[in-house]
């Protein structure tokens, strides 16, 4: 056997074929391995020494890159193939530098199944000269790869199928022996609490493969029949709330998009107070930390947790169930529990429906109604093109307003999102910074940020405002979903910890709840104990178990049984029925369809240049025609017989259509979109028009007429 390896071995040296493979291989994984490194430190530096700051991370994800590379030895074109496979590793590495200059936490494989919803944010993000720019990168180097496969030299020797398959198995083995010898020792985990933290620990390749590979909630050691039904009668028998104080106001949860008190920043000086109305609350209300899952992005993240209670940490590496799990089935959430004390439950976002896939997860998360902001009429925009979160206190009331049962309201604002102009881009900016940053461009993004936050928070002085007014119970629970991407590290933050937010209990009542740090996944059922509120599974688990010893391993438990086991805790049958979600407060109506005046027309187009000559502007105008109803928008387009046509938005009741066509009996509708994607589409409106009729019957006379 010894001789055979050194024969095999020195046969790689002297034949010239094998040992331009050998070396290609080995060095294109050594060079990849340290520039992907280089571009995850974000420094060149850091790269560099990544070899011998970290000796053992960078064997295992040599071995990764090596083994994905090792598939050359069943190929003539074995340069050809290695240059790809690098070039998809050095891709991946470019992509996470970019991103994180975006935001901080870094790519994963769950950004990819994102890529539907890439209409809705790559323009906030990238300028068209940067698009343009990558458009023209991904085609030269498909190019380059292209001729590299058509040019390259083939390997000239006989392949060996059967004993190259056999050194692709070893090479594997290799790699799972390193990874396994690294968890034994602890160099690395399954586990990434902290994303960030866990890419500059374990290494780009083998954070992202983990990301890759891992999805849903490991199954508990201890998982069986019996330990989930000891469980539940431990909970069965816990007594956490007196229902004889039940209280049942409307619940607002408002998620407030990067927001947080800047004032726990290190060194940064403003010209005022950037969130005056939030600092004063959190000094009347219950209060205090809110542990997060992500900086910089992972809305989505934030919103799982606290909706269905459930730890993140449980989760395969950076994913989102928004795009795994909650694509398919349906999960205890705080609406779904609401409903069983006669809630109606309502989502609202001031983006579109259709990003993290909202419009069909909130069917499993129990949503009666969803308003996106596609069903909207929003007036203000910031400079980077979101929604102002202003928009969202009528949409709220109007909700309130809509139904005569409770409400149970899950807002999230959008205003304070990133990414963060590094110009100067505000005119007249209510606050300026003074003090605490190191560059001009530093200084925007923070001035920016800071002015849009001092005016989210002067929309949450506005809403509380009417809900004081409001003759009914409320309590407004409201948060920061996460830190924004403005390159602060721990040093920077006097709290120390890049994970917190803070989380305010406002109520029009009075709520004798003790301020107290808490983990997101804790949120809600914190405020319904303090409503006296324990139904739910995972709501009464929280209120029983938080602070005992076997809290986090019980909580796996239950996630694993409910989402992925058997469901012995709900007698195998999931007690939970996707909802038949309306898109919408309320359902857009088309009441009437009728011709245009030229009056209407011209307010609507005033540069239109006309051959057609009118006498007054209530004269009828050919091949234009109003579309009368109720709660259109922007995003709303008729169609005729099913084929859209030119639409302009005149105002909430009222649409004005361009078409050529359009005769008596033909079918009108209107469909609310996202871009593409058609979201709703009202009730068919069959039109009709007694002159098309009149003209119609003096054909059929003069017809009759000839015969």
């Amino acid at each position: 056997m010894k001789g055979k390896l050194k024969s095999y071995l020195v046969d790689i040296i002297e034949t010239r074929n094998k040992r331009i493979t050998a070396i290609g291989l080995f060095l294109a994984a050594f060079l990849c391995n340290i520039i992907i490194e280089i571009c995850n430190a974000r420094s060149v530096w850091k790269g560099l020494i990544y070899l011998f700051r970290d000796p053992f991370s960078f064997v295992i994800n040599y071995s990764i890159i090596t083994f994905t590379l090792s598939f050359c030895l069943l190929l003539k074109r074995r340069l050809a193939y290695i240059l790809t496979v690098s070039t998809v590793w050095l891709g991946l590495g470019i992509t996470n530098f970019v991103i994180t200059s975006k935001r901080v936490t870094p790519f994963s494989a769950t950004d990819l199944k994102l890529l539907d919803s890439i209409d809705d944010i790559i323009g906030k993000y990238l300028n068209s000269f940067e698009l343009v720019l990558i458009v023209i990168s991904f085609a030269a180097v498909a190019m380059i790869v292209l001729i590299v496969w058509l040019k390259f030299p083939k390997y000239a020797e006989k392949i060996k199928y059967g004993r190259n398959v056999a050194l692709i198995i070893a090479t594997s083995a290799i790699m799972f022996v390193i990874i396994k010898v690294g968890f034994a020792f602890g160099f690395v985990s399954l586990k990434f609490p902290n994303m960030t933290i866990a890419y500059q620990d374990y290494g780009f390749p083998y954070c992202f493969v983990c990301s890759l590979l891992y999805k849903g909630v490991e199954e508990p050691s201890e998982y069986s029949e019996a330990a989930v039904n000891e469980l539940m009668a431990e909970l069965d028998s816990s007594l956490t709330v007196n229902q004889n104080k039940l209280k049942t106001p409307n619940v607002i949860f408002l998620q407030l998009e990067s927001f947080f008190d800047v004032s726990k920043v290190e060194g940064l000086e403003l010209s005022s107070d950037a969130t005056p109305t939030f600092n004063e609350l959190k000094e009347k209300y219950p209060s205090g930390f809110l542990t997060v899952n992500n900086v910089g992005y992972g809305t989505a993240n934030t919103e799982f947790e606290i909706m269905t209670g459930l730890n993140l940490d449980n989760f395969g590496p950076g994913e989102f169930p928004y795009k795994t799990i909650l694509k398919s089935k349906t999960c205890e959430s705080a609406a779904y529990i609401l409903k069983e004390y006669g809630y109606s439950t309502h989502a609202i976002h001031n983006n579109t429906a259709t990003f993290y896939g909202r419009k069909n997860v909130f069917t499993r998360l129990g949503y009666d109604t969803f308003t996106s902001v596609e069903y909207m009429n929003p007036k203000n925009y910031t400079v980077t093109d979101w929604v102002k979160d202003d928009v969202l206190t009528e949409e709220i009331m109007k909700v309130l307003r809509s139904t005569e049962e409770k409400d149970y309201i899950y807002t999230i604002s959008v205003q304070g999102h990133g990414d963060y102009p590094k110009e100067s881009v505000l005119e007249e900016p209510v606050i300026t910074v003074v003090d605490g940053y190191d560059s001009k461009e530093e200084m925007y993004m923070w001035e920016y940020y800071v002015n849009m936050i001092h005016e989210m928070d002067i929309f949450v002085g506005d809403l509380i405002a009417q809900l004081e007014a409001y003759n009914e119970d409320v309590v407004l629970v409201l948060y920061g979903d996460h830190l924004p991407s403005l390159n602060i590290k721990e040093k920077d933050l006097k709290n120390g910890n890049l994970y917190e937010t803070e989380y305010i209990v406002w109520s029009n009542f009075d709520l004798d709840m003790p301020d107290k740090d808490i983990e997101t996944y804790q949120l809600s059922s914190r405020v319904f104990q303090y409503l006296n509120i324990d139904g739910g599974l995972i709501n009464k688990f929280h209120q029983a178990y938080n602070g005992k010893d076997d809290y986090l391993n019980k909580l796996h438990l239950l996630t694993y049984d409910i989402l992925y086991g058997d469901m012995y805790a709900y007698e195998g049958i999931n007690p939970y029925v996707q909802i038949d979600l309306q898109l919408g407060t309320y359902d857009v109506l088309i009441e009437n369809v009728r011709p245009a005046t030229y009056q209407e027309v011209l307010e609507s187009n005033p540069e239109m240049q006309l051959e057609q000559e009118f006498d007054s502007g209530a004269e009828i105008i050919d091949d234009w025609y109003v579309v009368e109803g109720d709660y259109f928008t922007n995003c709303s387009f008729a169609y005729i017989n099913g084929s859209q046509c030119d639409t302009q938005f005149v105002n909430e009741k009222k649409l004005l259509i361009h078409e050529n066509d359009l005769e008596s009996l033909d079918v009108i509708t209107v469909s609310q979109k996202s871009n593409s994607t058609v979201l709703s589409t009202t009730e068919p409106y069959t039109y009709f028009n007694v002159q098309d009729l009149l003209e119609d019957s003096s054909d059929d006379v003069t017809d009759k007429a000839i015969d």
